[in-house]
């Protein structure tokens, strides 16, 4: 079809570009590798940097028009709702609404909904449906996405494993442990408390976050607090960490993904992951084979002081994880497969050359 109209495809986020928004942030990167054409924009303007120019989102339909744009793409079910002009998820934002920009200039829309942005395990499924009714395609991750919408498809979060490399761990104490996270009820701060201040000084912990008014909780003084930390700061502390320790619970509000992107991130570096996975999640890593399991914090303890005496093993369930994350979350190889339900197999050809870039050589 000589006359058909060159696709090309516009990002919309939020808070743009924030590398703090982790797989968001590298996703629109990769992206603009497969596709150099992308236009990018944000409801609010950030000044990470960025290797291409962020529009504000005031100027999306004039730009859309004037430069061709045939495909929408963003992230969450907030989002994708406020685009649709159905605010009704939490965070919602009506002033997004361009429905009827996107139905008059057959604009197709293309999102992912994955845990947080609006979506939780009470989220009322009729929410789900009326996002996926105005999308072409749907991305997901999660049960509550996957069980009730028939289009959608399976794949995970993109994590850099190209930047979060392999490296092999020294097999020396202390057992080095990383906690990383945003202040907030869901993510299990106080198991992780009672844990650590049951260790002995053959263990130390990396606290990474906004956690300062929670410090007063750790008795145990082995650990180095860091505050909040931009992803590319956070390499060296998991290249030389042994364990990273998630204890994310159901709060009421929110239920994080699993893994969660830090967690994914210090995986994919060689760190053993000690977690609840409240989600259940055995789509693609599984218990005591790739991560460990666990439910309190007596079993985190337990966990720990066998990696005290048999880190070797321990470290191998470690080098099983990272395979994983850099199998099934590799932000090249994701954002390839999704360009290619979006566009068609000629994605993945127009991209083979690039692709066969090898995957890193530690693993």
């Amino acid at each position: 079809m000589s006359g058909a109209k060159k696709r090309r495809l516009a990002v919309i986020d939020t808070y743009f570009p924030w590398k703090l928004s982790g797989f968001r942030y590298w996703e629109s990167y990769e992206i603009l590798k497969h596709r150099p054409d992308t236009l990018f924009f944000a409801s609010q303007l950030n000044v990470d940097e960025f290797p291409a120019k962020v529009f504000p989102f005031s100027q999306f339909q004039q730009v859309a028009e004037e430069e061709g744009i045939t495909d929408v793409y963003c992230v969450f079910l907030n989002l994708t709702l406020s685009l649709l002009g159905h605010p009704i998820a939490p965070g919602s934002n009506a002033s997004l609404n361009i429905r009827s920009f996107l139905d008059q200039n057959n604009i197709k829309l293309h999102s992912t909904l994955y845990p947080g942005g609006g979506l939780n395990p009470s989220t009322p499924n009729e929410h789900i449906l009326l996002a996926a009714e105005g999308c072409e395609t749907v991305f997901s991750n999660i049960r509550e996405v996957l069980d009730i919408v028939a289009k959608s498809k399976l794949v995970t979060a993109a994590i850099n494993t190209d930047y979060y490399s392999y490296l092999p761990k020294a097999e020396t104490l202390p057992i080095e442990l990383v906690f990383c996270a945003y202040n907030a009820p869901r993510k299990g701060f106080d198991m992780l408390v009672e844990a650590f201040n049951q260790l002995d000084l053959n263990f130390h912990l990396h606290l990474i976050g906004d956690w300062d008014n929670q410090l007063y909780k750790l008795q145990n003084p082995n650990y180095t607090f860091y505050g909040p930390l931009n992803p590319t700061d956070l390499l060296p502390i998991y290249r030389k960490s042994h364990v990273v320790i998630n204890c994310s619970i159901p709060d009421g509000e929110a239920l994080d993904g699993f893994p969660t992107t830090a967690a994914s991130d210090a995986m994919a570096t060689g760190c053993l992951l000690i977690t609840t996975n409240p989600r259940n999640d055995t789509y693609f890593i599984q218990p005591n084979a790739d991560y460990l399991r666990v439910s309190s914090s007596q079993e985190i303890v337990n966990f720990l002081n066998w990696i005290k005496a048999d880190l070797s093993s321990a470290l191998q369930i470690g080098i099983s994880g990272a395979k994983k994350i850099h199998e099934s979350y590799s932000c090249r190889a994701n954002v390839s497969k999704k360009l290619a339900y979006i566009f068609g197999s000629g994605e993945s050809e127009q991209n083979e050359k690039y692709l066969e870039r090898p995957l890193n050589q530690g693993i």
